[in-house]
């Protein structure tokens, strides 16, 4: 046994229990297979347990109900939706019948029925989805009719938890208040309860409120969340060294033994894993939430749960859990459905001082909000079915509305009192937030439902702006304008764009021309910075996510503000992501960590979707940041395991749209950002953006071939847009994408030219048509394309440089900067090599040498 030899005693019998075919679960080897006797274990006769057990709890009629009870269970299991986290098993109905018998001690004037009527409802409602409350409560009345009984009150309880969500500024909600009493009466019965549901529906509200109203009660509530996804298993439980039989402990088994040393006070200790399930690391707990209640350690250490303990779960789902671990757990289901996005509006509002502001807020969130969010969730318009507006990520009617919150926060710094003039912050903040996330071919539909809804006269007029009470015409969507907060008019974004200076020293990769949408970006990261908000910037590769934000952060306050990027990559884990963070902060009391004093520290993520998503589909590094965006903390993973609160953090992420290695992020983590969709830039933008980095670099050349810039641009767009029709990506062709990347690749070549080596337009438009070709044409894979790509090149060229179409088609057609490079010390040009012998003679010297 582990290297040593040992006698077996035999009084000792091994017996191995195992259910085949779940996740995360091996066959036994036939080799072991055979030295055991297999027993196989049937379904067990639920009804006759259900017998034994009531008249074990002191029920008379036990075999009238335990036929009830089986049969109610059996209607469930068929009649209800599938979901993950359903279960109708012995299990399930041991913990009825628990509950029946507290009760039935509790209540002993009650009825039978009734007592077992309303532990059956008790217990299983609290799981259900949304859709099958009504189905389940019709099979319970069927079976029990004529029975009326009402639920169990807990008044003190109940008190605590309104006082405890009003303490907090919370809506009060009859459904919210009853969520937490449910989760109350399944902890009773079970030490391990999950709360399960997706975003938005307040999972951590409920869990959150039921500890503050316990210690209300003077039966003070400890809370330790863990996020098990965000380390690994080895991490969690320990490991033991084979070698040196050195332990080291994991984050959970020190949070375990902690917990469970005996308390002297009244107090519950619960530990919350609040993260994504999954077979690997939720099977080693089996033995601590089943009845056994023992964690076992990989050095033989076995930790009791105490009586004052407990374990609960946070999830969205419970996809990848296999049913040993759903049965052995009480569930909660909180349904966003119940919640949706109207309390979390009315608190906001109610936070704000002014009580005539609230008051106008609230009219206008009627006016246009809910109609809004049913055309880009539901599709419906005007009380007909139309097509549903299609967002870049997952967007939650909440966090749409969480989102509008913020933009307001950033817009109405100072009290509003003209009404017209909130009005245009509220239009402004509607298309910042419902509107942010939507698609190009979304926007225009998005725009005329608002405007038809605002109902207010158009200026059409493009040297008129418009003021409040009036929206803008003359440009096609309210996208393309910005209410200034000092003028009170809309101005188009076109005239906030600064103009763009030509710097030589900066290398190509660091350019970025100022344009309409950069403008826009860059303003909406102010507005998130200022309010210390997480941001997220999604779109497709190439729209200038990454130079925008760095310039952005690269202009800040460097006295308050310090800067921290890191790029994300598939083999990126969240060791990589904690150690960067854990360089860039120091020690401010023994557990507080943060940047230097009067600072603070902005992480910019570059390429957040693109970590590799494990098997039961969760990203480490994502797992790990929504701990700290959500709880402000992460746990130390050296020797002290202590969790670390960090402080003064910031957070600006950017990523491109799933699909092609970067992958879907959890809905949960994107929940924690305001989101905003990075369009392509404009035709006109692009124009600008190129001719603007022709210009300058040309400056010092022939005005000939200054004279060109313009038509050199249009030539390219032409063409880039001719390539993007004419050649889409097929499976046999998966890596003909073209973006604005290539766009660059083709100036990077062009601004190469020096005005010693190119004097003419001939040359100039040549080493266009060079660069075309490596960009766009080294990637094709057959001649018909080629000869497509060539074609392009030759007419565009005969278009719009007439008088140099044969210098510039002449071929062969080679450029490079070793002509030169032979010659120490003297710099390497980029130039015409003109054809195969120069460039053959070069090399006959290079291989001499």
């Amino acid at each position: 046994f582990e290297g040593q030899e040992i006698a077996l005693d035999s009084r000792i019998g091994i017996f191995i229990t195992m259910n085949p075919g779940y996740a995360g679960r091996t066959e036994l080897p036939e080799s072991v297979k055979a030295l055991f006797r297999p027993v196989v274990v049937i379904v067990p006769d639920l009804q006759q347990i259900c017998e034994i057990m009531l008249f074990s709890e002191g029920f008379l009629l036990a075999k009238i109900l335990a036929k009830k009870m089986t049969v109610l269970y059996k209607l469930g299991k068929e009649q209800l939706s599938k979901q993950h986290h359903y279960d109708f098993g012995l299990r399930a109905l041991k913990s009825v019948l628990v509950m029946a018998g507290e009760l039935k001690r509790g209540s002993p004037d009650i009825s039978e029925d009734v007592v077992l009527m309303r532990a059956l409802r008790d217990m299983n409602l609290p799981k259900f989805v949304f859709e099958d409350v009504p189905l389940f409560l019709g099979l319970i009345s069927d079976l029990f009719p004529g029975l009326d009984c009402p639920r169990v009150r807990y008044p003190d309880f109940n008190d605590a938890v309104e006082q405890s969500l009003a303490d907090n500024h919370y809506i009060l909600l009859p459904i919210q208040v009853d969520k937490v009493v449910q989760m109350y009466e399944t902890m009773m019965t079970r030490h391990t309860t999950m709360v399960v549901g997706p975003t938005g529906g307040g999972k951590t509200v409920v869990i959150n409120t039921l500890c503050q109203a316990q210690t209300r009660l003077a039966l003070l509530t400890k809370l330790y969340t863990l996020n098990s996804k965000a380390v690994s298993v080895i991490e969690l439980y320990g490991i033991l060294d084979p070698a040196t039989r050195d332990w080291t402990d994991g984050i959970l088994s020190n949070i375990f033994r902690d917990i469970n040393k005996p308390t002297d006070k009244k107090e519950r200790r619960y530990i919350l894993f609040d993260g994504d399930v999954d077979a690997l690391w939720v099977e080693n707990m089996n033995s601590v939430m089943d009845d056994n209640k023992l964690l076992t350690l990989a050095n033989g250490e076995r930790i009791r749960l105490q009586a004052h303990c407990a374990l609960l779960f946070e999830v969205g789902d419970l996809q990848y859990a296999s049913p040993a671990t759903v049965s052995r757990c009480g569930m909660v289901y909180v349904d966003p459905k119940n919640l949706r996005y109207k309390p979390f509006w009315e608190k906001w509002t109610n936070e704000r001082t002014s009580k005539q502001e609230q008051t106008d807020l609230h009219k206008l969130f009627n006016k246009y909000v809910p109609y809004l969010i049913e055309m880009i969730i539901e599709g419906m318009l005007d009380g007909r079915q139309v097509e549903k507006l299609k967002t870049i990520v997952h967007q939650t009617e909440l966090n749409m509305v969480t989102q509008l919150a913020r933009m307001l926060d950033a817009f109405l710094e100072k009290e509003v009192d003209n009404f017209d003039v909130l009005e245009c912050y509220f239009i402004e903040a509607l298309y910042c937030s419902l509107g942010a996330c939507l698609l190009e071919d979304g926007r225009g539909k998005f725009d005329d439902y608002a405007k038809r809804l605002a109902s207010m006269s158009t200026v059409e007029a493009a040297h008129t702006l418009a003021g409040p009470g009036e929206l803008p015409g003359h440009l096609p969507t309210l996208y393309d304008f910005h209410f200034d907060d000092v003028k009170l008019k809309w101005i188009p974004w076109s005239k906030l764009v600064t103009k763009y200076v030509h710097d030589p020293q900066v290398k190509f990769i660091d350019i970025l021309v100022p344009t309409v949408d950069t403008t826009r970006v860059s303003w909406l990261l102010e507005q998130m910075v200022k309010i210390k908000h997480p941001v997220l910037l999604v779109g497709e590769s190439g729209t200038s996510k990454t130079a925008t934000t760095q310039n952005f952060l690269k202009n800040l306050n460097t006295d308050v503000n310090l800067l921290l990027t890191i790029n994300f990559s598939s083999r990126t884990t969240s060791m990589d992501v904690q150690r960067n963070l854990e360089a860039n902060v120091e020690k401010r009391t023994k557990v507080t960590y943060g940047p230097p004093m009067g600072k603070r520290l902005l992480v910019f993520i570059d390429d957040m979707n693109m970590p590799r998503v494990d098997e039961y589909g969760t990203q480490q590094p994502i797992a790990l940041l929504k701990l700290l965006l959500e709880k402000g903390g992460m746990y130390d993973r050296a020797k002290e395991l202590n969790y670390k609160i960090l402080k003064d953090l910031g957070f600006v992420a950017a990523m491109g749209k799933a699909g092609g290695g970067r992958n879907e992020v959890d809905p949960r983590f994107i929940s924690l950002f305001c989101v905003f969709n990075v369009t392509f830039p404009a035709e006109e933008s692009l124009f600008s953006i190129y001719a603007s980095i022709l210009k300058g670099h040309t400056l010092t050349f022939t005005e000939e071939l200054q004279a060109i810039c313009i038509k050199m641009t249009s030539a390219t767009l032409e063409l880039y847009n001719l390539i993007v029709q004419s050649l889409p990506p097929t499976p046999s062709k998966f890596h003909y994408i073209f973006n604005l990347r290539d766009l660059s690749r083709v100036y990077s070549g062009l601004v190469l030219a020096t005005p010693e080596r190119f004097q003419t337009v001939g040359q100039m438009v040549r080493l266009w048509r060079n660069e075309c070709l490596r960009v766009f044409h080294d990637r094709l894979i057959n001649e018909e394309d080629k000869k497509l790509v060539q074609g392009h090149i030759a007419k565009l060229i005969e278009e719009h440089f007439p008088s140099v179409t044969d210098q510039a088609m002449r071929d062969p057609i080679l450029f490079g900067d070793y002509r030169t490079f032979m010659n120490e010390g003297e710099p390497r040009i980029y130039e015409d090599i003109q054809d195969y012998e120069a460039s053959k003679a070069l090399f006959q010297v290079y291989s001499k040498s």
